[in-house]
């Protein structure tokens, strides 16, 4: 870790974002910042109820997330630079089906109340996450939530063989535990429940996390009132809600996200013959690709470049769709090859259900004409830096401030409000870092021997039912054996620790870069920055590039000790600016 980057109080480090970025790659990349590194050493530890503390320290839905999330941190696993990244999504599942099949209980801590009320409308991820946090910040918080059932789009949009429903439960059961009080069956937008109602109500802030619940429509004619066409997000509602009944005899689904994935495998359940319509290739569909491999093995059909133009109609209902053929052409604002349409293709799928999946937005009508909280024009809040709106006391965040996100991103934006929200009562300005943040360096064993061949250990793979079972909502993927887990965990490079050499200690005998198998370590002489020589110059120096360290412990059979390595313990929720002002280190 370069001096440069860092200001010091004792064991407590102020650094650069850039640094974390660079060196603990998934935990960066998590949007709620987990402390992936610290949790998969516990598992390799076998201390599963602490790891699973752990998780709960930045996630309330550790066990959502462990089913559905869609793992951003192993995209930027370092194991994945030489290998499959580690399984870090399949291993935090294992953890909360340890702790739920055990019936583990966690104590809830004495929380000092405060006389600050908070209300918040949508009990999603975002709501709940800024809930607990808010409770366990002493606020007295209450969830309003419109429909029948608490967990929003997870209860409701995702299927129940990917995520079954006691497992959503589970974690809003800690929520609960806490004091947050739920109201469900609470519709806002009449003349009696209003965001300015709740404030005279003496409410002293307000959250809104109520989703992008309503789907968009494809614009293309024949859509508008026809039998057999609907949205994804009510299709999916229905099978949730216990209504098995087959849409229609064939089926095309449009989109390619994940929630068209979700909507096909679902209704290739109670339909034999379905469709995914997408105008791009495969390559390009956003959809996680282990979902799209999944549906694909359950007889998913799939158009690809591929886009509607015109639903076909008789006597009301749906009949077919007309598409024409795509080609992909420059690159869109996205990144992605921008399809066009290929004079003179045209064809007709024959389908009498259609389902748009193309996007979602915020259903923003219960706000009212007059409620002082502006809209963007692609129907999201504005809101600043700390969620709060043009209104005063009323903060929104998730899907309504970022459109259509993921439930990792909408538990970031959870704590963000919290964070924001608890400013906003105590008087304080909200300001968070950039660029900086607090961590604390931690001492301990923490490499020990490992296996000689661990750096070649093939990733566990997920065990899932056959393809003679999927015709029911039983859960497809089944989850790690503890030793699987096991292996799994000792695949990580403990990226979390940093390599600090003593100056002042080290002979300089070469020992530890001639044993790094991946030059992490570097004698270089202090005068030329040519190659360090022991009999050429005493002025050499370790360089330690830890960006490529895979912190194997080779380096630590030093003969003067003059290498150790430490823990860098990120916590999020710390935020820099409010702890005591730090004293930049001198340089070595």
């Amino acid at each position: 870790m370069s001096q440069s980057a860092v200001s010091e109080q004792g064991n407590r480090v102020s650094l650069e974002l850039d640094w974390l970025e660079k060196n603990i790659r998934c935990q960066h990349r998590c949007p709620a910042h987990m402390d992936i590194p610290g949790y998969i050493r516990l598992i390799s530890q076998g201390k599963y109820l602490e790891s699973y503390k752990l998780m709960l320290e930045t996630n309330p839905f550790p066990t959502v997330c462990g089913y559905v999330c869609p793992r951003p941190c192993e995209s930027k696993c370092k194991r994945g630079d030489f290998d499959k990244p580690v399984s870090i999504d399949n291993l935090k599942r294992f953890v909360t089906d340890y702790i739920y099949k055990n019936k583990v209980k966690i104590p809830v801590p004495e929380i000092k109340k405060r006389d600050e009320k908070v209300a918040i409308i949508g009990a999603g991820p975002a709501g709940l996450t800024a809930a607990n946090d808010l409770a366990g910040m002493g606020y007295q918080v209450t969830v309003f939530e419109k429909e029948s059932r608490v967990g929003g789009m997870m209860m409701w949009a995702i299927p129940s063989y990917r995520l079954p429903r006691d497992q959503i439960m589970f974690d809003v059961s800690n929520i609960e535990a806490r004091g947050v009080e739920i109201k469900l069956n609470t519709h806002f937008g009449s003349p009696d429940k209003t965001i300015s109602g709740l404030l005279e109500e003496g409410y002293n802030a307000v959250f809104l996390a109520v989703g992008a619940q309503r789907g968009r429509k494809l614009e293309v004619p024949g859509e508008e009132g026809t039998e057999g066409v609907m949205d994804c997000l009510d299709f999916l509602k229905n099978v949730s809600a216990g209504d098995l009944k087959s849409p229609g005899k064939t089926v095309a689904v449009i989109g390619g996200g994940n929630s068209a994935v979700d909507a096909a495998r679902t209704a290739k359940r109670i339909t034999p013959d379905v469709y995914i319509v997408y105008r791009r290739t495969r390559n390009e569909m956003p959809a996680l690709k282990h979902e799209i491999e999944e549906a694909e093995l359950e007889g998913v059909n799939f158009h690809y470049l591929v886009a509607p133009v015109k639903v076909i109609t008789e006597n009301g209902k749906a009949k077919g769709l007309e598409c024409v053929k795509m080609a992909l052409g420059e690159p869109d604002s996205s990144g992605r090859r921008r399809p066009e349409p290929i004079p003179g293709s045209e064809f007709v799928i024959d389908t009498d259900c259609i389902i748009t999946a193309l996007s979602q937005e915020a259903d923003l009508e219960f706000l009212g004409d007059d409620s002082g909280i502006e809209a963007t024009k692609w129907g999201t809040l504005v809101v600043d830096d700390g969620l709060q709106t043009a209104k005063k006391g009323v903060f929104a965040g998730g899907d309504v401030a970022l459109g259509p996100s993921t439930i990792i991103e909408c538990i970031a934006q959870g704590h963000l409000a919290s964070k924001s929200i608890d400013c906003y009562l105590k008087g304080e300005d909200f300001k968070e870092s950039k660029d900086k943040t607090w961590v604390t360096l931690i001492e301990g064993d923490y490499i020990q021997e490992r296996e000689s061949n661990f750096d070649s250990t093939p990733r566990e793979e997920m065990v899932t039912i056959p393809k003679s079972q999927r015709g029911s909502f039983d859960l497809v993927e089944l989850g790690f054996a503890e030793s699987q887990a096991k292996i799994e965990a000792e695949r990580c490079l403990k990226c979390d620790l940093s390599i600090q050499v003593v100056a002042e200690d080290c002979i300089l005998c070469g020992r530890c870069s001639s044993v790094c198998p991946v030059d992490a370590l570097e004698q270089v002489d202090a005068d030329t920055g040519g190659d360090y020589k022991p009999h050429v110059s005493r002025d050499g120096v370790v360089i330690r590039h830890t960006d490529v360290c895979i912190r194997c412990g080779n380096c630590k059979d030093c003969p003067v000790d003059a290498i150790n390595m430490k823990r860098v313990f990120w916590e999020p929720n710390e935020e820099i600016n409010k702890s005591p002002k730090a004293q930049v280190a001198s340089s070595d």
